[in-house]
C-alpha cells in the first residue's frame, strides 16, 4: 500500500494508516502503526489480571468480590471490544476473561 503525498489534498484518517511516499528524494519510506489485535488481547488480561487481583485483597466477603470482578471483567471486555478486534479474537478474549474471572472467584468463595 503506497502511495504519494500531495500536501494540497487534505488527509483522511484511513491514509494514516500504511506506507506514504514523499516527494523529498527519500529512500525510506514513512509508516504509521496500528496496534495489532493480539496486543489488544494481551492488555484487556493484563488489566483485568491486576485489577481482579487488588479486589482479591480487598477485606470483602466473597460473593460481593464475585459480583466486583464480574462487573470489572464486563468492563474490560467492553473497552477490548470498541477497538475492533474480529470474531477469532473476541472469542478468545472472552474465553481467556472468562477463565480468568473464574480462577478468581473460586479462590474468594473458598476464602
Amino acid at each position: 500500500m503506497t502511495r504519494e503525498i500531495d500536501p494540497g489534498v487534505p488527509r483522511t484518517p484511513d491514509e494514516d494508516i500504511g506506507v506514504r511516499l514523499t516527494d523529498i528524494g527519500s529512500f525510506l519510506a514513512e509508516a504509521t502503526y496500528r496496534a495489532v489485535p493480539i496486543v489488544w488481547f494481551v492488555s484487556a488480561l493484563m488489566v483485568q489480571f491486576f485489577a481482579l487481583a487488588f479486589l482479591l485483597s480487598l477485606p470483602v466477603i466473597g460473593v460481593a468480590i464475585v459480583a466486583l470482578s464480574t462487573v470489572v471483567s464486563v468492563m474490560v471486555r467492553y473497552w477490548t471490544f470498541r477497538r475492533g478486534m474480529s470474531r477469532a479474537w473476541k472469542i478468545a478474549t472472552d474465553v481467556s476473561l472468562l477463565l480468568n474471572w473464574a480462577w478468581l472467584s473460586g479462590i474468594a468463595l473458598v476464602r
